[in-house]
């Protein structure tokens, strides 16, 4: 629990990243990713960070092809209509990532896990799992760092009798316990209040489960004017640790009521990221060498950033063309 927000520049709040530490990602595939933060974990140059997202996006993406992350426990990862994550599946289809190792869940036991966490709970049941192979012992693919980990649990799950009732067997998922929750959002009251405007995902369950919270936002607003429509607010500012003010801290996913999907950036990142090397040439040029959060948004160039505005009726854009082939040219290359 957090007894006072700071506010904290980029820098300052991706340094209190550990590597090693267990990271959960808020939003949703193309939605409200914290990408603004995670370039910054490139940048500074974490390691070894065990991932967990549900489901993941072009965020655990870019983490895998940077090398920063050694573990993920998650589901679906991909970038949804735009394409397929190629960093992801060269790491676990041809083992050219060294030091990745995934081990699969399904959306809604990923779910379960993280509320597992912000509930206190060391397990959740479900019936979902039975008859799936990810349930078969063969499928646990972290099972022999589970006894030298000490972030993973003993076992992947555990297959109990129902004991109020008689029958049917019962799947037991652990609980997800986060080092750090990365989330981006609209709008966080100086005292950590968070405003989500559009689905809130898990980041509700990802920042009460997890032991730092760091809240990126387009705006940082006065605690008061978020007192109005109490109702809207998403998280409480008493489990939110840091926060930071970050323009287009979400690009290239689409953020409700602000900005859209950047299909121009899916394009050329699908584009680089089908070869280690390129994507390497692509990560210079877009995360390194800008150095910043500022460089990158001036790379990016107010013709791009202006072809992406959502409509303020709608949330989205709906003149974007979400056909990679498609594509006109805009600005930003």
């Amino acid at each position: 629990m957090a007894a006072k927000v700071q506010r904290l520049s980029l820098n300052e709040a991706i340094a209190l990243v550990n590597d090693g530490d267990q990271v959960f990602t808020g939003g949703w595939t193309v939605v409200r990713r914290p990408m603004g933060l995670v370039y910054e974990i490139v940048r500074q140059k974490k390691k070894n960070l065990h991932l967990c997202a549900n489901p993941g996006g072009p965020e655990v993406d870019l983490l895998i092809g940077a090398g920063c992350a050694t573990v993920g426990e998650i589901n679906y990862i991909g970038h949804e209509v735009f394409g397929h994550p190629y960093n992801f599946r060269r790491a676990v289809e041809k083992t050219q990532t060294p030091g990745y190792r995934h081990d699969d869940w399904t959306v809604q036991t990923g779910a379960l896990r993280i509320m597992a966490g912000a509930m206190g709970l060391p397990f959740l049941p479900t019936l979902s799992l039975k008859g799936s192979d990810i349930s078969l012992p063969g499928m646990d693919s972290l099972q022999d760092l589970r006894l030298q980990d000490p972030k993973l649990p003993r076992k992947k799950l555990a297959v109990i009798k129902d004991p109020f009732w008689e029958g049917q067997e019962v799947v037991l998922v652990p609980a997800l316990r986060p080092d750090v929750c990365l989330l981006h959002v609209q709008e966080v009251g100086d005292k950590g209040t968070v405003r989500i405007q559009g689905g809130c995902f898990l980041d509700y369950y990802g920042a009460i489960a997890s032991k730092l919270v760091i809240v990126s936002a387009e705006h940082i607003v006065p605690e008061n004017q978020l007192r109005d429509n109490p109702e809207r607010n998403s998280i409480p500012g008493l489990k939110v640790d840091i926060i930071v003010e970050l323009p287009y801290g979400a690009h290239p996913t689409a953020l409700f009521g602000y900005y859209d999907n950047d299909p121009w950036w899916f394009r050329d990142y699908l584009a680089a990221s089908k070869h280690q090397e390129t994507f390497v040439d692509w990560l210079s040029k877009w995360v390194l060498q800008p150095g910043n959060h500022e460089g990158y948004i001036e790379k990016l160039g107010t013709e791009r950033l202006h072809a992406l505005q959502a409509d303020p009726v709608k949330g989205y854009n709906p003149h974007i063309r979400r056909r990679l082939d498609k594509l006109e040219e805009v600005g930003g290359r």
